[in-house]
């Protein structure tokens, strides 16, 4: 509703200039004059009356012909004042219809405090005009007022603010007010997704006054959504309790049936918040899903709130890269920067910094057995052969037959020149056979080709559609030029090559690698500047993807750790959210073998926790067709928010762990749960910068409402000059006249 004020108003002649107004009575006065003179002059050869009436019809006339020419026009100006609105929700699910404490409905009191609330903002705003918008529970405006009776299935506190605040988003809301019991039943854990909002949500609430209405919630864990295994992890854990009665309980970590972590609390009388601090130590590396839950032997009605699930990917040691490098180079510098990084690999290089006919160019720390086997994989870059003794050559040579251990040679005019590798010991065991004579280099720039086993090699994969990935690196940035090996030797592969250079009737080898006898690889990359895929895509204001992406998929291969690591050993699902009773839920779990780990022997069970707290063990049948996949099926009694666990299991030792949550629509849902829970509307008010009050407290909440009016100013303009009235009366007056004085030969 909106009201106009009025300011000003004003008629103003918009065909008359300011400049001219002196001109307009010397011209009606000469008008005036003339027809007078040329009527009076009618008079005197007719000597009649109706001369004179005549007269003042023409007069008339050209009178309205000014007044068109003059174009009149009346401006006036007014406020409109558009009210501020305070959006009141109620709560109408069924859950209100319950007695409170002093016997009568909740819903009674919700109604109570919706005029009690009206009454005080009236009281509260006499200057500036408040109105008061109803909703139900679901977000849908109650214009007729509130229903007799709330019958509302379900209640999701998000989901009623959200549409509340959506229909009154071209509106100046001065507040959001919700009236409700603070049960949800979506099972949120937190309400932090309305923290950025700039809309304050007030809550009015029902105290958990009574023994039977303890509740013990936990709330979202802090903790770290990566970790490093056998490393300590801290996580802490928000409990909530609600009610009058103290408790004690113990609050947990938890993955699986395991405890990994606990602690015993107590919790003081009254509506109380504690966080709890635990910490423990992953012992093996993959994708888990913990568990966060508090446990008490007090009574409770609701127990579905007592966990929260978190996920956490516990990654192995980081990857230990030695960079060795003999002259300061564009490619050392990008690569060193990409490397550091990387959040998985821990980079030690060494760089000479002066001549290398100098002493100490190389510096005292030489390489030993002991020193390197803290590495994984050894990048060499651009150096002669003397960069390094012959026993470090040897070491490194006896360091390949470790487990998994790597290396990669970079191209370099030294390294694949005559004084370079091809006179140690590296010769033996690198994937190409040196050039026997010059040229050793070629400077012209070129793209690289991929081979047919590069196109599908996890270096070189940008992108899932081979196509795509095909384009990708055809219109990838051209490196400037390329050290030329003669061959790659027998079991080796070419995964690059040059697109037109060839060697021994092949094309020129960029790209080569073959398997080390530890099991790890040795590559050679005969190309010095990779570094121009980041450099030349920054300098047009893009992202280096092609780069960043390539050297870490590298140094991944190389240690021997897929882009599957990523990816959890088992998956689980339903083949819906939400259900009703007695409906058949659908269970699938999934084994995700990787290449490092086969599943073969790996059993997956799974089993639903109810509302209550019940455990139920699923019956799972492995499908025919893919012996990875499993399924079960289920059929709920009763409303509620259920939770689904799966494991997988080898040798008796788990694997991994899999949670996932669904939703059993019914009528008792809402009164599934007895208990009130003000911990939600307080959490929703300290998000949005609200205040919660008791219910019973309505009228104090108008003070803490600001009124919120806009004001607006609007200009009304009506103009007269084209009135089609006054150009007809304006015509009828000129022909009249004309008429009657042909008539009467008046002329």
């Amino acid at each position: 509703m909106t009201t106009n004020m009025p300011l000003f108003a004003d008629l103003h002649f918009e065909g008359v200039s300011p400049s001219w107004w002196w001109l307009w009575p010397l011209l009606i006065v000469a008008g005036a004059g003339f027809l007078i003179w040329t009527y009076h002059g009618i008079f005197q050869r007719s000597e009649r009356r109706l001369t004179w009436w005549l007269l003042a019809l023409r007069g008339f006339g050209l009178l309205l012909l000014v007044l068109i020419l003059a174009r009149p026009t009346w401006t006036r100006e007014s406020e409109q004042v558009d009210p501020g609105r305070v959006a009141v929700i109620v709560d109408t699910s069924r859950s209100m219809s319950l007695p409170d404490a002093d016997g009568s409905t909740r819903y009674t009191r919700a109604r109570n405090a919706v005029e009690q609330l009206k009454s005080a903002l009236e009281r509260e705003h006499k200057g500036s005009r408040v109105v008061v918008d109803l909703f139900d529970i679901t977000g849908a405006p109650l214009k007729d007022g509130l229903p007799d009776q709330p019958m509302a299935e379900r209640t999701d506190l998000g989901e009623a603010l959200r549409k509340t605040a959506l229909q009154l988003r071209s509106r100046p809301v001065a507040g959001l007010v919700l009236i409700s019991d603070g049960m949800d039943n979506t099972g949120r854990p937190n309400f932090h997704d309305w923290e950025d909002t700039s809309l304050p949500i007030h809550g009015l609430g029902f105290r958990a006054g009574q023994t039977a209405d303890l509740d013990l919630a936990v709330r979202k864990p802090q903790a770290p959504s990566r970790v490093l295994v056998h490393n300590e992890m801290r996580v802490e854990v928000p409990v909530v309790k609600t009610g009058k009665p103290g408790a004690e309980a113990t609050v947990s970590i938890k993955r699986g049936r395991e405890v990994l972590a606990s602690r015993k609390i107590t919790l003081a009388e009254g509506d109380a918040e504690q966080r709890v601090t635990l910490s423990f130590t992953p012992q093996q590396p993959g994708h888990f899903v913990f568990t966060a839950g508090v446990e008490s032997a007090a009574g409770e009605k609701m127990l579905g709130n007592n966990a929260v699930h978190f996920p956490v990917q516990v990654d192995k040691e980081p990857i230990k890269v030695l960079y060795l490098e003999g002259f300061l180079r564009w490619e050392y510098k990008y690569l060193k920067a990409r490397l550091e990084d990387d959040p998985d690999v821990a980079l030690a290089s060494v760089v000479r910094r002066v001549s290398p006919e100098l002493p100490e160019a190389r510096g005292k720390e030489r390489l030993t057995a002991d020193r390197l086997k803290q590495f994984d994989v050894i990048l060499l870059g651009d150096m002669e052969a003397s960069f390094l003794s012959r026993p470090e050559y040897d070491e490194i040579v006896h360091w390949l037959d470790g487990k998994n251990h790597s290396l990669l040679v970079l191209g370099g005019y030294n390294s694949f020149g005559p004084d370079g590798l091809r006179k140690t010991p590296l010769a033996d065991v690198l994937p190409v056979v040196f050039a026997a004579e010059p040229p050793y280099q070629s400077d012209e720039a070129f793209s690289i080709r991929l081979t047919d086993k590069g196109q599908t090699h996890p270096m070189f994969l940008l992108s899932r559609d081979r196509v795509k990935n095909a384009e990708i690196w055809k219109d990838a940035p051209p490196l400037q030029g390329l050290n030329l090996v003669q061959r790659a030797k027998p079991g080796a592969e070419a995964l690059a090559v040059h697109p037109s250079l060839e060697r021994d009737g092949q094309p020129a080898v960029v790209l080569a690698v073959q398997r080390a006898g530890g099991g790890g690889q040795v590559m050679v990359l005969a190309a010095d500047t990779t570094w121009q895929w980041g450099r030349f895509a920054r300098l047009l204001g893009q992202n280096d993807t092609l780069y960043g992406r390539f050297w870490g998929q590298t140094i991944r291969f190389l240690a021997g750790r897929g882009l599957d690591d990523q990816r959890p050993l088992l998956a689980v699902n339903t083949d819906k959210a939400s259900y009703e009773i007695g409906k058949r839920v659908e269970i699938t779990v999934a084994r995700q073998p990787r290449p490092d780990n086969d599943l073969a022997d790996a059993l997956a069970t799974a089993e639903i926790v109810t509302p209550s707290g019940q455990t139920i063990p699923v019956d799972l049948k492995v499908d025919s067709s893919n012996p990875d996949m499993a399924k079960g099926d289920f059929s709920p009694s009763a409303g509620g928010r259920y939770e689904l666990a799966a494991t997988l299991d080898a040798a008796g030792k788990q694997l991994a762990n899999q949670t996932a949550e669904f939703l059993v629509q019914g009528a008792d849902l809402e009164l599934s749960n007895t208990g009130t829970n003000p911990a939600n509307l307080r959490a929703l008010a300290e998000a949005t910068g609200g205040v919660y009050l008791d219910i019973d407290r309505a009228d104090e909440l108008a003070s803490k409402i600001a009124p919120k009016e806009r004001r607006t100013a609007r200009v009304l303009r009506s103009e007269y000059w084209n009135s089609p009235l006054l150009f007809a009366v304006f015509l009828l007056a000129v022909t009249g006249e004309w008429f009657l004085r042909r008539r009467n030969h008046l002329v």
